[in-house]
């Protein structure tokens, strides 16, 4: 009898002691999830290489947007545009995708007064190789009488992300399925760009 009632206290602790640890257990591994982190970028200027974006059907796909991570995919979008006069180089060096990639957002307007303030990054961060550019599009006015190709590019360091999202004013624009091949949309054909 004095047995029984020992074991029935032992057994509850050893219970009691398991259950513990399992909770702590799950709360430690819920505390140990991806957080969000923010990703350091440099915007470039529209103006540091001598070429311009290429053409797209921008009614089917009012946002051009990409994550170019080599030359090749820098070459299928950006076209060269040889100007008298400049010693600007036509694309990044290629020893550039070796530590870098570069986001790409692109609407066809009215070619603005000042190009620079149309796209703004609000923040880029990343979380469970899933990374999201956060921007502001700033349409403006314009008495210019043809359109163009207005662009944000940004310098963010090589990773490998399986999806990238890009949200528009709070709104989300589009999506790159990166761990399927997706680098652009719309998607642009280039045998070497893969």
């Amino acid at each position: 009898m004095i047995i029984k009632r020992t074991l029935i206290p032992v057994g509850l602790g050893i219970i009691m002691i398991t259950l513990m640890l399992s909770i702590s257990t799950v709360a430690g591994s819920m505390g140990t999830m991806s957080k969000e982190r923010s990703v350091p970028y440099k915007k470039m200027d529209m103006n540091d290489y001598r070429n311009f974006l290429g053409n797209w059907d921008e009614q089917k796909y009012p946002v051009l947007y990409a994550l170019i991570s080599t030359p090749a995919q820098y070459n299928a979008l950006f076209h060269p545009a040889a100007t008298m006069g400049s010693l600007r180089p036509f694309s990044p060096d290629a020893s550039l995708y070796a530590r870098e990639q570069i986001l790409v957002v692109a609407r066809v307007m009215l070619n603005p007064k000042n190009m620079d303030t149309v796209f703004e990054v609000d923040r880029i961060t990343e979380r469970n190789q899933e990374l999201a550019l956060h921007y502001r599009f700033n349409k403006q006015e314009s008495d210019a009488n043809w359109h163009g190709k207005i662009y944000l590019a940004v310098r963010i360091p090589k990773h490998n992300y399986k999806k990238v999202l890009f949200f528009e004013n709070g709104k989300q624009v589009g999506q790159l399925n990166m761990a399927a091949g997706q680098w652009s949309v719309p998607a642009r054909t280039s045998a070497s760009a893969k």
